[in-house]
């Protein structure tokens, strides 16, 4: 199962990854409407519910074997997830600190994907624990008032380097 789970960790830094840089490709397209915008940003949100409230939910229920156990923790993040795009859709970054409300969909995802490399450190069982538990901080973290500025410029590329490092450390067990 193994190489399932890193291909699951590989495939959300790769989520990730898009996720940052679909919105600056985007603002840079010439011609785009106010109506592909609106778009654009409902499609970026159903994407962000996908990567991170669904699928970090499936590789929590994955990790524990699909138990029922597990059911609460993968519901809960979906929950959160949903909860911090709404937020986010009707309240935006506020103006003036350019900050956003809860922790973003997208560090979300790139702190799970950190999180997935203790699988092996840790005992099978005291992993499960740990990735169960880390889901329930993220999606405690999604829906808290917590102001995160908005990482841009040098930050989103640092951002991208390390899902990058993070991707070729989970490809680098499936050699092993």
């Amino acid at each position: 199962m193994r190489g399932a789970h890193a291909g699951a960790a590989i495939s959300l830094a790769g989520a990730f990854v898009f996720d940052v840089v679909d919105g600056p490709v985007a603002n840079r397209t010439p011609g785009r409407t106010d109506e592909q915008g609106a778009f654009g940003a409902n499609l970026d949100s159903l994407a962000d519910m996908v990567s991170a409230g669904a699928a970090i939910g499936v590789v929590i229920l994955s990790y524990g074997h699909f138990r029922v156990a597990y059911v609460p923790v993968a519901v809960l993040l979906a929950a959160a997830t949903a909860l911090r795009l709404s937020y986010f859709n009707v309240h935006g970054l506020d103006p003036a600190s350019g900050t956003y409300t809860g922790l973003p969909t997208d560090l979300a995802i790139i702190s799970f994907v950190a999180l997935m490399l203790l699988d092996g450190p840790l005992a099978p069982a005291a992993f499960r624990v740990a990735l169960s538990a880390g889901g329930v901080v993220l999606a405690v973290l999604m829906v808290s008032p917590l102001r995160i500025p908005k990482l841009t410029g040098r930050w989103s590329g640092a951002l991208i380097i390390l899902a990058l490092v993070l991707a070729a450390a989970h490809a680098a067990r499936l050699i092993v």
